[in-house]
């Protein structure tokens, strides 16, 4: 894609205020463009008629799963994950799980002799017998034989994969009689078959039987899913989400589906490239991440985001995304590179509204915001002058941590005519 102009609003009557330096004014005239709204409707991205993934939580990572091909499957598992073991620890593992299986030739033997011996073996418990909290890594687990449902999947992956049988842990939810609340367990391809593996609890299942482990719900997956035109999707927060780009474009059109699945999160774990500015988020998009951690950190040089106006979740204005809550909205996310922030109208300006952001040098009240409490701007170092229309009412420390010559300046500049950066 060509890379765009755009257009950022700057204030070229700011220097009729007295109260305005020079400096100031190169301050809110930054060498940033930004572009109308109107002239990026086409760049959406349309609805393809993909398969949304609303079922229950298994039934849809049963799906995720199905998309993937045999070559795939050996691929995304031949990873160690988040594992945290060491070479010499992992070959004492190998070496013990060749041996329980010796003789052993299809790849669901070997997973239900390992499965039995881990079932009958390892012991659920918070706490050693001699006290302080169990190990759930797998090695303590294989020697020390205590561990919670984390420390029973993280074994069975390793003696999986020790032996060349793709697995993988998988983190979410189990409701049962006895037990509710956080859960880990695992999936386990075995001659062609996936199998749900719970060896905590002595549960082994077929996929392809979801009503079996309905009381499993998997929220992620340790494991990539898909690339597809250098875009990575994972499963994450009950979502099919992208986490990771690879784009020598300025502008980023978020996919609408891959393997006709709707993408539902955009929640990146690894760094974008900075050369991408825009991103374009489409009617699909749900999530950005429940702690919505992945933007913030991992988009440095995205400037300005536009949301299509059909997404019933988020809505974009003036480049930062806000989060609707039936007539209210909840700022969520503002762009790294962003250096002008023009807030929507809000009543009151709450606490850590804007926090933690580096990009920031100028801030614009919109009219019809009455309050801007304590520390609703906060950890913002770059921050040097905050407009903001007469009647407000300011609280001592609105703006805390923020460039240590800050300034607000009074006025309406919301309406001041834009002019193209050089």
């Amino acid at each position: 894609m060509r890379k765009r102009n755009l257009f950022i609003p700057l204030f070229a009557a700011a220097m009729a205020f007295a109260s305005c330096s020079e400096n100031d004014f190169e301050l809110i005239n930054p060498s940033v463009e930004l572009g109308s709204e109107e002239q990026t409707r086409s760049l959406f991205p349309e609805d393809d008629g993909s398969r949304e993934l609303n079922e229950a939580p298994h039934v849809n990572a049963r799906r995720l799963l199905d998309k993937l091909t045999a070559e795939e499957i050996k691929e995304r598992t031949d990873t160690l994950g988040r594992a945290d073991i060491t070479p010499e620890q992992y070959a004492e593992i190998q070496a013990f799980a060749q041996e329980l299986t010796k003789g052993l030739t299809k790849d669901k033997e070997k997973y239900t002799a390992c499965f039995n011996w881990i079932t009958s073996n390892i012991k659920y418990a918070y706490e050693y017998p001699s006290g302080g909290p169990v190990d759930n890594n797998p090695y303590p687990v294989f020697t020390k034989k205590y561990a919670v449902c984390q420390g029973y999947a993280n074994l069975l992956f390793i003696m999986m994969h020790s032996l060349d049988v793709p697995a993988f842990v998988c983190n979410g939810m189990v409701n049962l009689s006895y037990m509710t609340g956080g859960h880990a367990w695992n999936y386990v391809y075995c001659d062609g078959t996936w199998y749900v593996s719970d060896p905590t609890n002595g549960g082994s299942f077929l996929m392809r039987s979801p009503g079996s482990y309905s009381h499993l719900y998997p929220s992620s997956f340790d494991i990539a899913l898909y690339e597809e035109n250098g875009v990575y999707y994972n499963y994450n927060e009950y979502n099919l989400n992208i986490y990771k780009i690879e784009s020598d474009e300025n502008v980023f059109v978020v996919p609408f589906s891959v393997r006709d699945l709707r993408v539902a999160s955009l929640n990146p774990t690894v760094e974008l490239p900075e050369n991408i500015e825009e991103l374009y988020i489409g009617k699909n998009i749900k999530s950005l991440g429940e702690g919505y951690i992945g933007l913030p950190e991992k988009a440095p040089g995205v400037k300005y985001v536009y949301v299509d106006p059909e997404n019933t979740t988020f809505e974009s204005y003036l480049g930062a995304v806000y989060r609707k809550n039936g007539n209210e909205y909840q700022l969520t996310y503002i762009p790294a590179a962003m250096k002008c922030l023009e807030l929507m109208k809000m009543e009151t300006i709450y606490k850590n509204t804007v926090y933690y952001q580096n990009g920031i040098e100028v801030a614009i009240i919109t009219p019809g915001t009455k309050k801007i409490e304590n520390w609703a701007f906060e950890q913002c170092p770059n921050l040097k002058i905050a407009y903001i229309p007469e009647g407000v009412e300011v609280a001592s420390k609105a703006f805390a941590d923020v460039h240590p010559s800050f300034q607000i300046v009074r006025g309406d500049y919301t309406n001041i005519p834009s002019i193209k950066a050089d």
